[in-house]
């Protein structure tokens, strides 16, 4: 009796084990399936997505499709790291130019509260087209690829930007316009102001407000003017 019991018992409590153990790895494979699907979906409605270059001849609506995609946790508002994901799937080929993305999140991010609403994406969308424009001009004078111009570079290639000057003294006078905050380099922050100014660019929206805090970027080099003057002249060395 004792050991009708005993099997009794253990045949229950192994039933339920095994119920208990198949509901857990149901719920991790549904889990898992859930997680690949919607990576999926989020890939499938990315590629959907066209990749427009300026949303002004779109409608509300069509510009809220986009929105949604970029949208990644559908709280209605972007940020960078949204930003950045949905350029990596929608816009390949401006993935690369971070500096770029970050001026354009920057410029349209007017409200400055460090997110893209519904109001400002428009506008994000056709500045990341036209930052990712001057960045492509900003690389031909960046020879070196360090994100920055030095007086050298700026001396090769000046004529890309429509500087043309008889001396090498007013030369320096407008590298040294351009270079705002005065570290001896030409940021791409100050590029773009610049470029702005003198509309460099026709065919993309020109009006983009100064960006906050724009001459302040992680490349700045020493700003007093003994170190400006002496990265001058190892500059003027090499030349």
């Amino acid at each position: 009796m004792a050991e009708k019991l005993n099997k009794k018992v253990s045949i229950k409590t192994a039933g339920k084990l095994d119920k208990k153990v198949a509901s857990k790895t149901a719920s991790k494979l549904d889990k898992k399936v859930a997680s690949k699907t919607s990576s999926k979906l989020d890939k499938k409605a990315a590629s959907k997505t066209t990749a427009v270059i300026t949303t002004q001849n779109l409608d509300k609506a069509q510009i809220k499709k986009i929105f949604d995609v970029f949208d990644y946790n559908g709280n209605g508002i972007l940020s960078l790291a949204e930003i950045d994901r949905a350029v990596i799937e929608i816009y390949p080929h401006l993935a690369k130019d971070k500096p770029a993305i970050m001026r354009a999140y920057k410029a349209a991010d007017t409200s400055q509260d460090g997110f893209i609403d519904f109001k400002e994406f428009g506008r994000l969308i056709d500045l990341l087209h036209y930052y990712n424009e001057l960045f492509k001009i900003f690389k031909k004078l960046d020879i070196d690829n360090d994100r920055r111009i030095d007086f050298g570079e700026f001396k090769k290639g000046h004529k890309l930007i429509g500087i043309n000057v008889k001396s090498n003294k007013e030369l320096r006078a407008k590298f040294n316009e351009i270079d705002t905050n005065h570290g001896g380099y030409i940021l791409f922050d100050e590029f773009c102001i610049y470029a702005a100014k003198i509309k460099l660019i026709s065919d993309i929206p020109q009006d983009a407000p100064d960006v906050p805090d724009a001459q302040n970027s992680q490349e700045e080099k020493p700003q007093d003017s003994q170190n400006v003057q002496e990265v001058q002249e190892i500059q003027e060395e090499k030349l």
